[in-house]
């Protein structure tokens, strides 16, 4: 077990730089990424208490120096259809919308915040993952305004960072 593992999450909405972010600092520190885009269930149920469990267990797991096993979720077939192992050690970077939650930003070493102006941030996530998905992002971005709103992220951030 690593003494003392650290946990840094970083949260935002979609399109802001969340996975850039977490590639420079996982380059930085050599450790493991989480990207809740491989573990969210689907598009409407994603931000559920699900989400929630599935953090508290890994984040419990990774400071305790126990191993993880998460699902992930295949979005081409609508469900979950792997397993993805976390093994202990000294950081693990958990990145996503719903990262910085108060289930489990207590335990985390760093939570960084990260916002782009909301026509910027479409605008990635359109070039990502194309046109055909605007209906469904503008339905996330609603979904995902009333869980910050509600666990109020951006304000127990350590750092906001913006990226537009």
């Amino acid at each position: 077990m690593a003494s003392n593992p650290q946990i840094i999450l970083i949260d935002g909405p979609a399109g802001s730089g969340k996975t850039t972010l977490s590639s420079k600092l996982q380059s930085e520190f050599n450790c493991q990424v989480v990207h809740l885009d491989d573990h969210y269930n689907g598009w409407d149920e994603a931000l559920n208490s699900e989400l929630t469990s599935i953090l508290d267990l890994l984040v419990s797991n990774f400071l305790a120096g126990i191993e993880s096993e998460i699902s992930t979720y295949d979005w081409h077939q609508s469900k979950f259809s792997g397993k993805r192992l976390i093994s202990p050690g000294k950081m693990l970077i958990i990145e996503g919308v719903g990262a910085g939650q108060s289930a489990i930003r207590n335990r985390a070493s760093t939570l960084y915040w990260v916002e782009a102006d909301s026509h910027i941030a479409m605008q990635r996530v359109l070039e990502r993952d194309g046109e055909e998905y605007r209906e469904r992002i503008q339905s996330w971005q609603l979904r995902e305004a009333k869980h910050f709103s509600h666990e109020r992220t951006r304000e127990f951030a350590d750092f906001i960072i913006s990226t537009t």
